[in-house]
């Protein structure tokens, strides 16, 4: 009797999460297409015959796999995005659904108690939460980069040739380059400024391409020139300049969300690379990095905080208990969201992230603890 009620409600949980994110996909991924339509399909034809007139099926064909290819690296990040979303949704249908075919009276009637109906959809929210760990540390990180593009640059397995703007490395040296390609990890048209302990610069080194081998940007004719009143040029020399400025870094500093896709590894030495002055940077690595912790907490108490509106022993209205459930979980999971990611004057950005489960944990044991009879 006990594994047959938890098969149950286990299998109407997972299929009610199923749903929820088909659902959920099909409508975002509907309405970014019906708006940026025109792009994909000029692409499909500027990438299939660029100097011909393609037929009407195979660009129209080419343009389906230009879609797919741009949203499913996205749909595996809006997996972890919208989690805490599904699984308290899909909880709140899955009660109904219990509640309205008076399932629940049955299984109270058998003996059973209300935590031991709800045993069963913590187990598989639990195992949804460890699905996307994995999804955050295993996966996202390989196709980070597949994240970072734009709609005209779908089809592409990096991200776009980008400028990198003026930036210091921890050595204090500028660097600047036309371009940053992050798939062969080299620069084009690249400018660096050695300085000295006042900031003045010392020296200046260019070149026409660069290659990162590890270590060290690596350039086998780079121009070297002194600068003050008595500056020389050394031209066609050789160079291997070690920096915490990597590829990653440099796509971080490019593309601000960037950081999102990191693993806790990669995180971790981001961490330790960036200069001890840089607080900003190393403020919201930290937060990034925490912050998922506090996120998957905040996603599980905020399924637990709703449970109490769907699961009870007691004749409602369930509209009205699904609209209250549905307001308390959604400021419950935005709040905890923006809780883990903003700054927080005065407060460590280790413990800043932790506020919202904080807070949200007595309401929820309170709740829990005194179920309406």
């Amino acid at each position: 009797m006990t594994s047959l009620i938890d098969r149950y409600i286990a299998r109407q949980y997972l299929l009610s999460i199923l749903a929820l994110y088909v659902i959920l996909f099909s409508f975002i991924v509907t309405i970014d297409v019906s708006i940026n339509i025109d792009w994909f399909w000029r692409l499909a034809g500027e990438r299939d015959a660029p100097n011909t007139d393609t037929g009407l099926v195979r660009q129209s064909m080419v343009t389906a796999l230009l879609i797919a290819d741009y949203w499913w690296p996205k749909l595996l990040q809006l997996f972890n995005l919208m989690l805490g979303l599904v699984l308290t949704g899909a909880m709140g249908f899955t009660c109904i659904q219990i509640v309205r075919n008076r399932e629940l009276v049955a299984v109270l009637a058998s003996g059973q108690s209300l935590y031991r109906v709800a045993r069963p959809i913590l187990i598989i929210a639990g195992a949804m939460t460890v699905v996307a760990v994995l999804n955050q540390e295993l996966v996202l990180p390989k196709i980070a980069p597949l994240l970072a593009r734009e709609h005209d640059q779908a089809g592409l397995r990096n991200v776009a040739m980008a400028r990198v703007p003026l930036v210091r490395d921890n050595r204090d040296r500028l660097w600047y380059a036309q371009s940053f390609d992050p798939g062969s990890k080299t620069l084009t048209n690249f400018d660096i400024i050695e300085r000295n302990e006042l900031g003045v610069g010392t020296s200046r080194i260019t070149g026409d391409h660069a290659e990162w081998n590890g270590h060290a940007w690596v350039c086998d004719n780079a121009t070297i020139e002194a600068l003050g009143d008595k500056g020389t040029t050394q031209v066609g020399v050789p160079v291997s300049i070690e920096t915490d400025l990597d590829p990653v870094v440099l796509v971080i500093k490019r593309f601000a969300s960037y950081s999102n896709n990191l693993s806790w590894r990669q995180l971790s030495q981001l961490r330790k690379q960036t200069r001890v002055g840089d607080t900003n940077v190393r403020d919201r690595l930290v937060r990034t990095q925490f912050g998922r912790i506090s996120v998957a907490m905040t996603n599980i108490i905020s399924l637990v905080l709703v449970m109490p509106f769907f699961i009870v022993r007691m004749p409602v209205n369930l509209a009205a208990q699904s609209l209250k459930g549905a307001i308390v979980g959604v400021v419950a999971l935005i709040g905890g969201t923006i809780g883990a990611t903003a700054p927080v004057a005065g407060v460590s950005p280790m413990a800043s992230v932790f506020l919202p489960v904080i807070v949200l944990l007595p309401m929820t044991v309170a709740m829990v603890m005194n179920p309406k009879t």
